[in-house]
């Protein structure tokens, strides 16, 4: 359970530098042990993510613009090397200066929990949290094999592969999927069903999501607000009673917790539906701006 803090709850409807969502979803599922572990994009997930975002461009444009003029092969792979320090020196730098990232640990280290944190890029971490040393090393054997499934995707990778697989080349290994799913505690249904759209030449998880929903929605049929229990899980079906379960386990404690919690979590509810449907609008959105920043900052 929570430490025996009565300011506990007080402090957590207050807290203004984190997305509501990320203290139930991502902190308190994990602390009240209704799930072992729970995974945060960072800096994406932090509420002010663009800043940090552009600060790092900012910083990194000119060099970025330098490789690229660059043709000389040797040359260029040795400032690619330098490059990405330079990109890690500027991420830990600015989410360091960060209020919310500041919020975030403090609230990591005040429930009791543990990170274990796992960089995609230079400019990109996951942040895995969990409290116990059995779910610490079920991550670390994860981190391992990830980035053997890493090192065999981008041996047979060349220029015509879709920048979205360099950038999760795990994803198209099935025994990757199945044992993260295992890990965060997604139903196995769920699992199968993201397995199954990540094969190549079919419909992705994200646009079988968001048909979904909008399918249910034509019909006049409502989602059931507690399959959609994660912000970034995709169940099966927006009807799946097995994510439902979860949905329902999480609002009944927080719930018996402080009452004010539990309305909130109806509205992550709500909001994780929505973000759903929007899914494939969303990255299309996100890709538009960042090619925006590019020429802003006159990167090639």
């Amino acid at each position: 359970m929570l430490p025996h803090d009565s300011t506990v709850v007080t402090d957590l409807l207050n807290e203004k530098n984190l997305m509501p969502h990320t203290l139930i979803e991502d902190y308190l599922t994990v602390a009240l042990n209704i799930r072992k572990c729970s995974l945060m994009t960072i800096p994406a997930e932090l509420p002010d993510s663009d800043k940090i975002s552009k600060r790092i461009d900012e910083k990194c444009a000119p060099e970025f613009n330098q490789l690229t003029r660059e043709r000389d092969v040797k040359k260029k792979l040795r400032m690619i090397k330098t490059f990405k320090e330079s990109l890690r020196k500027a991420y830990l730098e600015e989410t360091g200066a960060s209020s919310s990232y500041k919020s975030h640990t403090t609230w990591i280290k005040r429930l009791g929990l543990e990170v274990f944190e796992v960089e995609i890029r230079p400019t990109v971490r996951e942040d895995f949290i969990e409290k116990s040393k059995e779910t610490e090393r079920q991550i670390e054997a994860l981190t391992r094999k990830r980035l053997r499934f890493r090192e065999e995707f981008l041996r047979h990778a060349d220029p015509t592969t879709p920048k979205p697989l360099l950038a999760y080349p795990e994803e198209r290994f099935p025994e990757y999927l199945i044992e993260v799913g295992k890990l965060l505690e997604y139903p196995p249904c769920c699992v199968s069903a993201y397995v199954e759209d990540r094969k190549e030449g079919r419909t992705t998880a994200e646009q079988r999501a968001a048909i979904q929903v909008e399918d249910f929605k034509a019909h006049g049929t409502a989602p059931d607000i507690y399959t959609y229990f994660s912000k970034d899980f995709i169940p099966c079906s927006p009807t799946c009673t097995s994510a439902a379960e979860i949905g329902q386990k999480i609002h009944q404690t927080l719930k018996e917790m402080d009452s004010r919690l539990s309305e909130i979590h109806v509205q992550c509810l709500k909001n994780n539906v929505e973000r759903v449907a929007s899914y494939v609008e969303s990255i299309q959105a996100h890709r538009t701006k960042m090619e925006a920043r590019s020429r802003e900052l006159g990167v090639r």
